[in-house]
Formats: C-alpha cells, sequence, structure tokens
C-alpha cells in the first residue's frame, strides 16, 4: 500500500473527527474520555488475523485516529459550546 494512501486516510480522519468538534462542539467529558480509553485500548490489542491485512490495519488506524483526536481535542473546542 502506498504511503500516500495511508497519510491521506489518517489526515481525513484526523480532520473530520476536528471539524466535528468544531461544528458541533464538545459533548459531555465522559464521552470524550470513553473516545479516548476505546482509541487506547483498539491501538493496544493485538489485531485479529482476519484483519492483519494492509486494508484492515489501515481501517483500524482511521478508527483510532478519529476517536483518539476527537476525546483529545475536546478541551481545545470548550469555549465553543452553546448555551441551551
Amino acid at each position: 500500500m502506498s504511503q500516500t494512501w495511508v497519510i491521506l486516510a489518517y489526515g481525513c480522519s484526523g480532520v473530520l473527527a476536528l471539524l466535528l468538534l468544531y461544528l458541533s462542539g464538545p459533548r459531555r467529558w465522559y464521552w470524550h474520555l470513553l473516545s479516548v480509553l476505546l482509541a487506547l485500548v483498539i491501538g493496544l490489542i493485538p489485531i485479529p488475523k482476519a484483519l492483519n491485512t494492509p486494508q484492515g490495519t489501515l481501517w483500524i488506524g482511521v478508527v483510532f485516529v478519529f476517536l483518539f483526536l476527537w476525546g483529545a481535542a475536546a478541551p481545545l473546542f470548550l469555549s465553543r459550546r452553546r448555551s441551551y
């Protein structure tokens, strides 16, 4: 698999997570904490044989980047929280 596809996929995942935070604002703190914890679990468990292909690894990485950035970048968007 070309390195360009990896950079493009991870970059789009990160931009999508940050765009979602920008447009909708952060949710409750426990959702973001759960997102970071889930990303760490995904990143630390061994990859099953069925997903141990270049495409499977790419998808797992895309999900990891999205969940980690969405959860970890939430404090940067606290001023965008809408008052209801």
